[in-house]
C-alpha cells in the first residue's frame, strides 16, 4: 500500500494556520509526534499552535519545544487541525470537539480500528509510531532530521517500540533512527534525560504496587492496582504509574500484564502482552483500543474488585484457560 503522503503534503502546502493535537494523557509517541510536526511546520514558515487538553506531562519537560504545548485553545481558529496518534475523534478530549466538527482534519495514526475520521487520512497499523509517519512527511519536504526535530522523532520511535525491543520495530524504523543519529543526536545523553524524570515518592509507590502484584489464570496474567488512597498517601499521581505495567511481562510464564487505576467513577486499565496475544481485542470489549500488544480503556465502575473480575474474565477467555484459577496473591 502506497501511503497518502502527497495529498497530505499538498494539504500542508495549501494552508497557513495549523493546530496540532494528540490524545489526552499523552505518551512519548504523542508528545514526540506533536513536537516533530511543530518543527516541520515551523521550517515551512507555517503558523502553528500545539494543543493537548492534558498539557505537557512532567516526565517530558526536558524535551526541546515542550513549553509550546498549551492546554488552552487559542482565541483564533486555525485553518486546519492535525490530529496525531488518536484512534478515534474523541481521543483529543472535549475542549476541541466543536472545532473538530467544523474544520478540516489531517488524521495520522497507527492504531487498530481507526475509523478514518479526517478529511485527509493516513492510518497504517504496520508503522511503529505516529512519529515515524511525521518523519516520512519531513522527508517529502526535504527537511533533515537534525536538532529538535530529530530529538522529537527519536522520542516517538523509542516510546512506541520499547527502545526498539517490541515486535513493531521494522527495518524502516531503525533506518529512520540511524538517520537521526547521523544528523547528530547522541543516544546516551538522550536516554539519560528520558530516564531521569522520577522522584523518590514515585519509586516508593511503585515498589508498594509491585509488592502487591497478583497472578491469575495459571500464571499467565499479572495484575497491578493503583488506588486514590495510594496516590494520596505516597504523594504521587496517575502520571507516576506510567510504564509500570510492563514489569508484569518480566515474570516467566506471564502473557498479559494489567494495571487498574481508580479514576473517578470508573477504573482505567492498561494492557500489555507478548507475542500473538491480542489485547486490543480485549480492550475493545470495554470501548477501549490500542495495538495488538499494548491497549487500554476504562470500565464504568468505581469498584476495583468488580473491574478486576471483569478484566480478568475477559483476558482469561481470550487466553482460553479457566477464568477462576488464581495461583497466588501477594
Amino acid at each position: 500500500m502506497i501511503p497518502p503522503l502527497h495529498p497530505i503534503a499538498d494539504a500542508i502546502r495549501q494552508h497557513t494556520r495549523f493546530l496540532v493535537t494528540s490524545h489526552v494523557n499523552p505518551d512519548g509517541d504523542a508528545i514526540g509526534s506533536m513536537l516533530a510536526m511543530y518543527w516541520v511546520l515551523r521550517t515551512l514558515d507555517k503558523e502553528v499552535v500545539l494543543f493537548n487538553e492534558s498539557g505537557l506531562p512532567r516526565r517530558f519537560d526536558w524535551v526541546i519545544g515542550g513549553e509550546a504545548i498549551s492546554s488552552t485553545l487559542p482565541d483564533t481558529k486555525p485553518e486546519i487541525i492535525i490530529v496525531l496518534d488518536c484512534g478515534d475523534i474523541r481521543r483529543p478530549g472535549e475542549l476541541l470537539q466543536p472545532w473538530l466538527a467544523t474544520l478540516p482534519i489531517i488524521n495520522l495514526d497507527h492504531h487498530l480500528g481507526n475509523p478514518h475520521f479526517g478529511t485527509y487520512n493516513w492510518v497504517d497499523q504496520r508503522i511503529a509510531a505516529t512519529g515515524e509517519m511525521v518523519g516520512m512527511i519531513a522527508r517529502v519536504f526535504g527537511i533533515p532530521f537534525s536538532g529538535p526535530l530529530g530529538e522529537a522523532l527519536y522520542l516517538a520511535l523509542t516510546a512506541d517500540t520499547g527502545d526498539f525491543c517490541y515486535n513493531n520495530t521494522r527495518p524502516q524504523t531503525l533506518e529512520m533512527a540511524a538517520e537521526i543519529l547521523r544528523q547528530g543526536l547522541q543516544a546516551g545523553p538522550f536516554y539519560e534525560r528520558k530516564l531521569a524524570t522520577g522522584t523518590l515518592n514515585q519509586l516508593r509507590m511503585r515498589g508498594e504496587v509491585l509488592q502487591n502484584a497478583q497472578i491469575f489464570a495459571g500464571g499467565r496474567i499479572c495484575l497491578f492496582r493503583f488506588t486514590q488512597e495510594l496516590f494520596h498517601r505516597t504523594g504521587t499521581t496517575a502520571e507516576d504509574t506510567e510504564g509500570l505495567v510492563n514489569e508484569g511481562l518480566t515474570i516467566r510464564g506471564v502473557d498479559v500484564a494489567v494495571s487498574l487505576r481508580e479514576d473517578g467513577h470508573r477504573i482505567k486499565f492498561s494492557l500489555r502482552s507478548k507475542g500473538e496475544t491480542n489485547v486490543q481485542y480485549i480492550a475493545a470489549q470495554f470501548g477501549g483500543g490500542g495495538h495488538r500488544n499494548a491497549a487500554g480503556g476504562a470500565i464504568p465502575t468505581a469498584n476495583m474488585d468488580d473491574a478486576l473480575r471483569l478484566i480478568v474474565e475477559a483476558i482469561t477467555a481470550a487466553l482460553e484457560v479457566p477464568c477462576n484459577t488464581t495461583v497466588f496473591s501477594s
